[in-house]
């Protein structure tokens, strides 16, 4: 699978593996290999796949209509989101978007716009960075595109999601976003985040831009969780 090309620095210091820290590349491609590939997309309100055609879930969950995910939550592409999230690998978000990117491929057209899932203000700040901008801006580089990273906004400083069962996550995500009816009038919105767990945030951020006049809202995250995995 084709990177992003490498800056000069790397000839130097070259890359290591997100998930096994082996030189030469920020996803390796015995990692690569690895990943638990999900070719479907899923309903993120009960976890059905559903048909690309026509991505109505039986359950008539609420938008986004369907989520597409690069693979499941689990092994190397596990161990890689968290390097890129919690220990500061940002370098590594090409290769991730490398990922993700053919699942976009044939669903993005000239009105589609990739929004990022925002992070409160304090969260970001004390983590140092949103890695959901970070994927989506090399995601839209990948496909040559932009990332429309102030069609939402996360106004309410909300708990941690780890732990918290399906309705106490949409409960403490309720009117936590704001969108801007600029960027999201009329459009049919792509959501990027890093993981979908139960779909809450994914949901949360979806009615604010439909609420913003947004025409359809879908998804897409570089991995889904399992089953009984709410970490």
């Amino acid at each position: 699978m084709p990177c992003m090309p490498r800056a000069p620095l790397d000839l130097f210091f070259p890359p290591r593996c997100l998930a096994c820290r082996r030189r030469g590349a920020f996803m390796c491609a015995a990692c690569v290999q690895g990943i638990d590939r999900i070719p479907d997309p899923f309903c993120p309100a009960c976890g059905w796949l559903v048909d690309a055609a026509t991505p109505r879930c039986r359950c008539r969950a609420p938008a986004p209509v369907f989520v597409l995910a690069a693979g499941a939550y689990q092994g190397p592409l596990r161990k890689a989101i968290h390097s890129f999230k919690y220990q500061g690998q940002r370098a590594g978000a090409a290769d991730l978007a490398a990922l993700l990117a053919p699942r976009l491929e044939g669903l993005l057209k000239s009105e589609h716009r990739i929004v990022p899932i925002p992070l409160h203000r304090r969260r970001e700040l004390a983590r140092g960075y949103n890695q959901s901008l970070i994927l989506a801006r090399a995601l839209a580089r990948h496909l040559d595109t932009e990332s429309h990273d102030r069609a939402l906004s996360r106004v309410r400083y909300t708990a941690p999601q780890v732990g918290l069962d399906r309705a106490a996550r949409a409960d403490n995500l309720r009117d936590a976003f704001i969108a801007d009816p600029k960027h999201c009038r009329g459009q049919a919105i792509i959501l990027i985040d890093d993981v979908c767990t139960t779909g809450a945030t994914l949901h949360a951020a979806a009615r604010a831009a439909l609420g913003a006049g947004a025409g359809r809202v879908y998804a897409a995250v570089l991995a889904r969780a399992l089953p009984g995995d709410d970490r």
